[in-house]
């Protein structure tokens, strides 16, 4: 059955870095709300249509005070200046849009600039935590999870004293917690309903959100982490009434949830339209082929909801973590499977430096002309391809010698009404000559997506594809 759910393509930007070099290329400060056409016509390159504007929102003042003397901070940026600190684009006291960077009106007219180019725009969402200067610590303190004299005494990194009390700070339960901001209770129905408001103003501010580790809200987790201190678990769980309540406001409204610990398939349930894959990430990183191709084997109905990706704010930079040929690989992999792909900003640059959420300045990097030249031609080939539109299926590679399961070969097809495209990649460092199980005699053309056309006959004979280290292949077949 071909696919008729839209899977975006999602080109993260961080907005503060973003405008800060926009206005050094136009010799002038820019908003959101000034930004040249030029500029968002590089952004609309082919196959991108959403943009994520990471940071946005109104930033802690006192967090950007305790972030000041931070060392990692000046490890990421040597030289780096009072100006260059914001403080966290993840602890915000308002989620209106800083007037630094246009408010919400330049942010309105950004969202009409890349419409025109049909682009839509997502913003963040962070439900577990806001900052200790945010309005609700003053308003609506039933809202955060209370802490005693004693507590604070006993554990000052984990209870902040505030004019409205003592409360606890944001936590994983893996990690201590965060030192910038307030635990929000999700068990309590005032706060939901707040939280309803708050995503229903970003829903008519915009075409979707993406909602900072989703699960630490989910009734089963936030007892695991909190346990007695929350009390029973209520009957409803956070997400499903929140989530409803918004695509009210804008049923097209796209809700993206940052997951971890397997929670994918309950948040999914839940009414989130598309979750993080972070699994293949780690296993691409890995390398290993039978780790991937596990992954792979659920449902595709399950896979186009998966959010691809080699690399976001929070990940090192791809072209540091993935040597050049194993990377070039890795995005094949990742571009042409189902579900929503992101791209970083600086990812087609192949810049290899990770800035800290907290700057609004990075360092100057040149550009790796190599990364680049890929990224463009495969984006040209995915929108051109269009493979989405068809029914993907994964191929079952054996190795050519052996008769049994490659070990280093990758390969799936998309099949339309007029076609079948086959993909296969190499995923080791060893050639590889593998038997597809899918029917190649009517091939009409390969290519590499860097390269161009092949001379197919040179890597194919009968179902039999032959393929260098880290090289891949696309073949056309007609039905």
């Amino acid at each position: 059955m071909e696919s008729t759910l839209h899977t975006p393509t999602i080109y993260e930007i961080n907005t503060p870095v973003f405008l800060r070099e926009v206005s050094e290329r136009a010799g002038h400060s820019v908003t959101l709300a000034d930004v040249p056409d030029a500029e968002w016509d590089a952004i609309a390159r082919p196959s991108i249509d959403t943009v994520w504007f990471m940071g946005v929102w109104q930033r802690s003042v006192v967090a950007k005070t305790m972030a000041k003397d931070e060392p990692w901070l000046k490890d990421a940026l040597p030289g780096m200046q009072d100006a260059d600190l914001l403080g966290s684009a993840y602890s915000i006291a308002s989620y209106t849009v800083d007037e630094s960077l246009g408010g919400n009106e330049g942010l309105a007219i950004a969202r009409g600039k890349l419409a025109e180019r049909g682009i839509k725009i997502i913003l963040d969402y962070v439900p577990n935590h806001v900052a200790i200067d945010h309005e609700w610590a003053s308003e609506y303190p039933e809202f955060f999870l209370s802490g005693s004299e004693q507590e604070l005494a006993a554990h000052p990194h984990a209870f902040v004293r505030t004019p409205a009390g003592i409360f606890a700070k944001g936590k994983d339960p893996n990690f201590e917690p965060w030192s910038d901001v307030l635990q929000l209770n999700a068990f309590s129905p005032m706060l939901r309903g707040e939280v309803t408001k708050t995503l229903s103003t970003i829903a008519s501010m915009s075409d979707g959100v993406r909602c900072d580790m989703a699960m630490l809200m989910m009734n089963t987790i936030f007892k695991q982490t909190w346990g007695d201190r929350v009390g029973d678990i209520p009957t409803e769980e956070y997400w499903p009434a929140i989530i409803t309540a918004v695509c009210a406001v804008n049923p097209e409204f796209l809700f993206l949830a940052e997951v971890y610990w397997d929670k994918q398939q309950d948040l999914l349930d839940q009414g989130f339209d598309l979750c993080y894959d972070k699994d293949l990430y780690d296993d691409l990183l890995d390398g290993s082929v039978q780790h991937i191709k596990n992954h792979l084997e659920a449902p595709v109905t399950y896979q186009q909801h998966l959010l691809r990706f080699l690399e976001n704010h929070d990940e090192e930079r791809a072209a540091k973590e993935f040597p050049h040929d194993k990377h070039i690989a890795a995005a094949v992999i990742t571009a042409t499977l189902p579900g929503a792909h992101l791209y970083y900003d600086g990812e087609r640059e192949g810049r290899v430096v990770k800035l800290p959420v907290h700057l609004g300045r990075r360092v100057d990097e040149p550009v790796d002309e190599a990364i680049a030249l890929f990224y463009d031609k495969l984006w040209a080939f995915i929108a051109q391809k269009n493979l989405a539109q068809g029914e993907w299926k994964l191929l079952n590679p054996l190795s050519r010698f052996w008769r049994r399961e490659s070990q280093h070969v990758l390969a799936w097809e998309w099949t339309t009404k007029t076609n079948k495209v086959v993909v296969a990649v190499n995923y080791s460092p060893e050639k590889a000559q593998v038997i597809l199980d899918t029917d190649l005699k009517t091939v009409t053309g390969a290519e590499d997506i860097l390269n161009g056309q092949v001379n197919w006959a040179e890597h194919i004979f009968s179902s039999r594809v032959t393929l260098q280290p880290w090289r891949h292949i696309v073949i056309t077949v007609d039905k």
